[in-house]
């Protein structure tokens, strides 16, 4: 089973991903977190914010803002990134994509859910939490 990937644009949800590695790492999967704002911002907010001085995701500097063009989740007028995340499964294909207004803030835990039941070979019901009965094998 390879990695899978978790893909979280924008900075401000990025300390409750960092606070939950442990947990995603636990379920084989790297949490990213990326912004459109440069390397010199990230290490600013990582000195000025006490939750962000130890982190143990990467951040990525989405500058020419293409990783959020190519994901689709550039406002056009605007110019910012939409809150998003992607779960990637091993073989690189985006297998969730979770799009949220600017002004909705992500939940770490459904994120968390909803990749272990990607993971799972069975249909899961709606609500499934980790732990309960599955519908059945989709193979």
């Amino acid at each position: 089973m390879g990695i899978w990937g978790v893909l979280c644009l924008q900075e401000a949800e990025i300390i409750d991903f960092d606070r939950q590695a442990a947990v995603f790492a636990a379920a084989n999967a790297l949490v990213l977190g990326a912004s459109t704002y440069s390397e010199y911002v990230h290490m600013g907010w990582r000195q000025q914010h006490p939750g962000l001085r130890q982190l143990h995701i990467p951040l990525l500097a989405d500058t020419l803002k293409s990783l959020a063009t190519a994901m689709g989740i550039l406002d056009g007028v605007e110019r910012v990134a939409y809150r998003a995340t992607f779960i990637i499964d091993p073989e690189n294909t985006v297998r969730d994509v979770s799009l949220y207004d600017m002004r909705t803030g992500r939940n770490v835990d459904e994120v968390l859910r909803v990749l272990q039941a990607l993971q799972t070979t069975a249909l899961t019901p709606c609500g499934w939490q980790p732990g309960e009965a599955t519908i059945g094998d989709v193979h």
